[in-house]
Parts: C-alpha cells; structure tokens; sequence
C-alpha cells in the first residue's frame, strides 16, 4: 500500500508577507527618518555651543594666567560659515582667515616648544611656539552662527588682572554669540563685562540650558 509523501513546508516569505513586511518598514522609517535628523542637528548644535563656550573661558583664563590681553576674534554674519580664533598678540586682534601659524596676524597662542624660550616673554621671538587657535564650521555643518550685541567690533578681549571683558584703554568688550541648527533650535553664549561667561538657549528648545528670561526668545 502506497503512502503520501510527507510535504516540507516553504521556509520562504509569501509574495504578501514580503508586501507587508515592505509596507510596515516603509512606515517605520518614515517615523524615524525625521527624528533621526533632529538628532543629529541637535547635537551638532549642543557640541558647536559647548566648544565655543569652552574656548571663550580659556581665553579668560589665558589672559589672567599670562598676565597678557587675550582676544576672542569672530567672522560670522549669520550664516554657516564662520570662523572664531583666539590669540595673546596684537593686542587681541587677529585675522581668522589666516591659516599659517607662522604670520603675524595668524589667531595664535604661545605655547613653550620645550627649548626654554616663550615667544612674547622678555622680547623672545621663537616662531616655533606659535600655536594655531583658528576654529571654523567645518567642524560643525550646517549650524549657523550671528553675533550679537557686540561693542568692540566682532571681538572679545579679556584683560589680565581680574580677566574682565575690557581693553587696557577702557572699551567695554561684551557680546552674546547666537547659534542655530536647522531645524531653528537655539543656543547662545554671552559675554558679560566682568567677563563672566555663560550658555543658555533664549528660546528654551534645549533642555539642560538654563533659560533666565523665559518668553523673550532674544535673550536668557
């Protein structure tokens, strides 16, 4: 007596499993896609804020530390291209296009190479110990930055006795450096005269940043 083949079922996907699994994922990345995104401007923006923040306090530190003017120099105009240096010659002026450390304008600080001689210490001159402090939005892609508020051109200068956000000649130097992402969340450092330093986000977008003037997004 014959007996029927026992039949091994497909390990394979129905044309219509396939169709939904493709619909369901086709949903999924629609959700996620734009959250994704959000994510990342975000954080672009957090990192942009945090190290210019971060960069502005050394500044101040520098100058009490060296006993010299220290500058803080922007180039930016509401865009997403901008550049920002730091230098402890010229009086705190640099130029932030200037990419060789080696030219008198470049955004440098003096950082001992080790023979001994500090460049600008006693009149030494040792090219050597230039440092470049130019930083650009290469770092941070499609973040824009605008100055704001600023009453000694496009720069901060920290003097060295109690670090303030003054010249030697007496100009105030104060200005707030606002930051935005793609998506329009905000960030903002701020200079105050006695050169304290300080982030927020004036729109209260971002959580974590203090905002001191709730409902005035152009301040905090």
């Amino acid at each position: 007596m014959g007996h029927k083949a026992d039949k091994t079922p497909d390990g394979g996907f129905t044309l219509l499993e396939l169709m939904i699994a493709i619909a369901i994922a086709s949903i999924l990345l629609t959700i996620g896609v734009p959250s994704l995104r959000s994510f990342f401007e975000t954080q672009e923006l957090k990192s942009a804020a945090e190290q210019t923040y971060s960069r502005i306090q050394r500044a101040r530190s520098e100058a009490i530390s060296r006993k010299a003017e220290v500058g803080v120099n922007f180039s930016a105009d509401g865009s997403t291209t901008w550049a920002y240096g730091l230098t402890d010659t010229n009086s705190g002026t640099c130029n932030t296009a200037e990419t060789d450390a080696s030219q008198s304008d470049a955004c440098t600080v003096a950082v001992d190479d080790g023979d001994g001689a500090v460049d600008g210490i006693d009149g030494v001159v040792d090219v050597a110990d230039k440092v470049l402090m130019r930083f650009t939005s290469a770092e941070h892609a499609g973040v824009e930055m605008t100055l704001r508020g600023f009453t000694n051109g496009s720069k901060i200068i920290f003097e060295p006795l109690r670090g303030t956000a003054r010249e030697i000649s007496g100009n105030v130097s104060t200005g707030e450096v606002l930051l935005r992402s793609n998506s329009g969340r905000q960030l903002m450092i701020k200079v105050g005269l006695l050169g304290q330093v300080r982030i927020c986000s004036p729109d209260g977008s971002l959580i974590g940043y203090t905002d001191g003037a709730p409902g005035n997004d152009s301040d905090c």
